[in-house]
């Protein structure tokens, strides 16, 4: 079996040309790297949520010190803010500042942009199709 023939090539290949695609579209803000305006614009997104770094962790399948990393960043970059929380002293509660919040409104419509040129031509069944193999693959990958 030749290797572009494979899953995790496939997957390998389409990531590099997402992200080359999506810092065209909108390059990370100041302060931040790709993944780290990821875990912005997801803090961003739901504000009603008391946010912790392990729900960074967990959401986006990193492990604790790139975690820990790319928030730090985000707070050197004026984009992020820890607050404590009254009932555990050990917990820091995520903010996004205004100035992410501001930022995350122009990434919301390069990121539509994005959806819109990864669907391009897809059905819908086409598209939940592979949202649940991609689903698979994914709980494959985290056993």
């Amino acid at each position: 079996m030749h290797r572009q023939h494979t899953v995790g090539f496939a997957i390998r290949s389409m990531s590099n040309l997402m992200r080359r695609k999506m810092f065209e579209l909108a390059p990370p803000p100041d302060g931040a790297t790709e993944m780290g305006g990821q875990i912005m614009g997801f803090l961003c997104d739901h504000p009603e949520r008391e946010l912790y770094q392990r729900d960074v962790e967990e959401i986006f399948c990193i492990r604790r010190s790139t975690a820990s990393r790319f928030l730090r960043d985000l707070e050197g970059g004026g984009l992020l803010r820890r607050e404590s929380v009254e009932s555990d002293a050990r917990l820091k509660r995520l903010v996004p500042t205004q100035k992410a919040r501001d930022v995350h409104e122009n990434y919301k419509c390069k990121t539509q942009e994005m959806e819109a040129i990864l669907t391009d031509g897809l059905t819908r069944e086409e598209i939940d199709q592979f949202l649940a193999v991609s689903g698979k693959i994914r709980k494959n990958l985290s056993r």
